[in-house]
């Protein structure tokens, strides 16, 4: 089921960093690759809250390390413009092979981001 965005439980739980929420949605069958209207996944929605163990979960569940929104912005590009200094998040995804320079359709990449808000916090994450 789904809301009017066409966001699913799953979405809500990843936001919230809900993790035993997110493994029971998981568990129940819901897709961790599942889009919105706007192309936003459960992982974007991690990613956006700084959530690094949903993220970690959504990604050891199949989730796609690099989808796209209808910005082109990626999980990874989410979690670098809300990281308000905390890296988890972003350590987690380029660990797990998220492209730091991947750029959205306006042609930022996450690296970009970094370089642009000129902040040591964030910019030791892509050096």
């Amino acid at each position: 089921m789904t809301d009017r965005a066409g966001r699913t439980a799953l979405h809500d739980a990843a936001l919230a960093g809900d993790v035993g929420d997110v493994r029971g949605h998981l568990d129940r069958g819901a897709g961790p690759d599942a889009a919105d209207h706007q192309g936003f996944t459960p992982l974007h929605f991690a990613a956006q809250g700084g959530h690094a163990e949903v993220a970690a979960l959504l990604l050891d569940e199949g989730a796609s390390i690099d989808p796209v929104n209808r910005f082109g912005n990626t999980p990874l590009w989410v979690a670098t413009m809300h990281s308000y200094g905390r890296g988890d998040t972003i350590t987690l995804l380029i660990e797990r092979g998220a492209d730091p320079d991947r750029e959205n359709l306006t042609g930022i990449s996450p690296r970009g981001i970094a370089q642009t808000v000129a902040n040591h916090d964030l910019g030791q994450f892509f050096s």
